[in-house]
């Protein structure tokens, strides 16, 4: 198979792309085709050496990918091989990710991908979607609530804003920049907009909370907004 590896610590250039044997799947897990492959910053920063120290072996980097069951350890049913599915943590206590043509991975870590969504956009779940519907689920039962949602043309925020919403919030979103970020927290399904490099976000969320704050915050940056907490 075709994958991209680093045999050392570094910046991108350590990055290597060639033929490897593809990985058989052990007893509870799936080899899975991959069709797309997410990037997260914690795929740069462990090969950066932010997360351990120097590999000592190949590494393929790629806690998120989305494809194509293509084989079955023992003991996964039959049912799932050809199944579409979407990976999350494919680099988690393994050295082969899914920055390749096939990866290996639990059967829990497969998630049955609708039809309805691309393997690129199933590629984009995984770490950020996960880490935004974790931070909701912290907060208890959300039906009713006002959730505020920082930085939310961001990839993890903006799945917040829609997490949010299935479950039942109200949420007032906070983003900086120019319109298309705005509307970009709109399409996510926010209820309001507010633009802190226009805007006072504390007295909007005061009105739109009426004068109660709110119980439930996702924030990416805390040093940021801490002083307004």
């Amino acid at each position: 198979m075709k994958a991209a590896w680093y045999l050392d610590i570094g910046p991108a250039e350590v990055l290597q792309v060639g033929e490897m044997p593809k990985p058989d799947p052990k007893a509870g897990q799936v080899q899975v085709r991959i069709h797309a492959h997410g990037v997260n910053p914690t795929d740069w920063k462990r090969r950066a050496g932010q997360r351990g120290g120097a590999p000592t072996e190949r590494m393929i980097p790629g806690y998120d990918g989305a494809g194509v069951i293509a084989a079955l350890g023992d003991g996964v049913s039959t049912a799932r091989l050809g199944e579409r599915v979407w990976v999350w943590e494919g680099f988690h206590q393994q050295p082969h990710g899914t920055a390749a043509e096939f990866v290996c991975v639990d059967q829990s870590r497969a998630i049955a991908l609708p039809t309805s969504l691309s393997f690129e956009e199933g590629a984009c779940l995984g770490v950020p979607a996960l880490t935004a519907c974790h931070s909701l689920m912290l907060a208890g039962p959300l039906d009713g609530e006002v959730v505020i949602v920082t930085g939310a043309a961001g990839v993890v925020c903006n799945y917040a804003v829609q997490l949010a919403k299935v479950m039942g919030a109200r949420v007032l979103a906070l983003v900086r920049g120019d319109a298309d970020k705005e509307e970009d927290a709109y399409r996510a399904g926010a209820d309001q907009v507010i633009n802190a490099d226009r805007d006072d976000f504390l007295k909007a969320a005061l009105s739109f909370t009426d004068g109660q704050g709110a119980r439930c915050v996702v924030d990416v940056d805390l040093g940021a907004h801490l002083h307004i907490a």
